[in-house]
């Protein structure tokens, strides 16, 4: 085993995912769900329109007080905004499990996932989690996909109100368990936000390409992320079981 410690992305990388939140349908269930749970009554498209406008206030309010390039809001600043009424921290995640759900028609493991981790545990190494993601989304997810019990920590961006390839967001990581650099490396499907936090702090990088990048695309992005392209490793086809 060439590291001691595997730090990885998840969509894309450990699970495969698909949502959208331009379907009326969703939009259409949320408006029933607020009108039924809170009393809150919106036209969908309104609501639709609301949504997207507060995300954006938010990210920009979140990026003068943080300083970063890279905010990452937490999502239920949005909807309780859009509430406008009491929410417990128990509706808050059921709703945001409702929202999720309903945007989400794909949610699977990509094969070898499991044993990759328990082999690099098994090794001695340790597995680590380094998500854009937002906590009232992720966790169940998680869960569902039987991947918690990997991990020994979990970094979520909505937690730290940063994300990748803000370097900040992975060296919190690092400082919070005294990483070794040499001995660490990121794992991810995306260039700009995995190679990228990788490049920013020093840290070896594996690019799985599980979306089919092209070579243009992905020459793109390692000079747009500045990394230096021998401490980057590919794997062609995505399988995570080649990253050893």
């Amino acid at each position: 085993m060439k590291y001691k410690n595997y730090i990885f992305d998840l969509y894309g990388t450990l699970i495969d995912i698909h949502t959208d939140e331009d379907q009326p349908e969703l939009w259409k269930f949320m408006a029933e769900y607020l009108e039924k749970n809170f009393g809150t009554k919106y036209d969908y498209k309104v609501l639709k329109k609301e949504y997207g406008k507060l995300c954006k206030q938010e990210t920009e309010a979140l990026a003068e007080r943080n300083g970063s390039k890279h905010p990452e809001i937490k999502i239920q600043w949005v909807w309780q905004k859009l509430i406008d009424a009491p929410c417990s921290d128990e509706q808050m995640k059921d709703l945001c499990t409702a929202f999720r759900e309903k945007s989400r028609d794909k949610l699977v493991r990509y094969e070898g996932v499991k044993e990759t981790l328990a082999s690099i545990k098994q090794a001695g190494g340790k597995v680590y989690l380094l998500s854009n993601a937002q906590r009232l989304f992720t966790e169940k997810e998680l869960e569902d996909t039987e991947l918690t019990q990997y991990f020994d920590d979990i970094f979520i961006s909505s937690d730290m109100e940063i994300k990748k390839p803000d370097g900040a967001f992975l060296q919190q990581l690092i400082d919070k368990h005294s990483l070794v650099k040499s001995e660490s490396v990121m794992i991810g499907n995306e260039i700009f936000a995995d190679v990228g936090v990788a490049a920013a702090v020093g840290l070896d990088a594996i690019y799985l390409n599980t979306y089919s990048r092209s070579k243009r695309e992905i020459n793109h992005n390692l000079k747009r992320c500045g990394a230096d392209i021998n401490k980057v490793k590919f794997v062609d086809d995505g399988d995570i079981r080649k990253i050893e």
